[in-house]
């Protein structure tokens, strides 16, 4: 079996599977087993789960471009993704954490999902309110795409 290159069509492929799934489990489960009513805009919060998953892929890539295996690739997972996870807001409150702790959350675009989709899911939130967490899943997303995109040009240049 060869390994494939990820191509930006099979990215955003994978992209639009997971927002459908997402978009399945909130109308199946989240509201019609759970009967969790969403007091928010599910397209405004389809859209920015859209956002998130396009800035996660981006760290993704930025993640493959510094590995050279997949063994690599799966320690980097375990060192990065699982500290991502535990520090983005959603198993501990921010507010708990170290300064330092806080200030480096700030660059992980899972904190500024987790407010995002708090905010539209709970509170009713608009865009006029959400747009700060928007463009910064957005920015961030867009950073980690470049750093990969610049690692991966001068890989090839070597």
């Amino acid at each position: 079996m060869t390994d494939k290159p990820q191509t930006p069509d099979s990215t955003i492929a994978h992209i639009v599977v997971v927002l459908v799934a997402f978009t399945l489990s909130l109308m199946f489960v989240v509201q019609g087993v759970l009967k969790v009513p969403v007091t928010g805009s599910i397209p405004l919060l389809l859209f920015g789960t859209a956002t998130y998953l396009a800035a996660a892929a981006a760290i993704g890539m930025l993640m493959g471009t510094l590995a050279r295996s997949m063994a690599q690739f799966a320690l980097l997972v375990i060192m990065i993704i699982i500290p991502i996870i535990m520090l983005s807001g959603g198993m501990g409150a921010i507010e708990s954490q170290p300064d330092v702790v806080r200030k480096l959350t700030n660059i992980l675009p899972s904190r500024h999902f987790l407010a995002f989709a708090k905010a539209v899911v709970f509170r009713g939130a608009g865009i006029d309110t959400v747009w700060p967490q928007l463009a910064l899943m957005a920015g961030l997303g867009a950073a980690f795409f470049g750093a990969s995109l610049a690692l991966f040009r001068r890989s090839m240049s070597l």
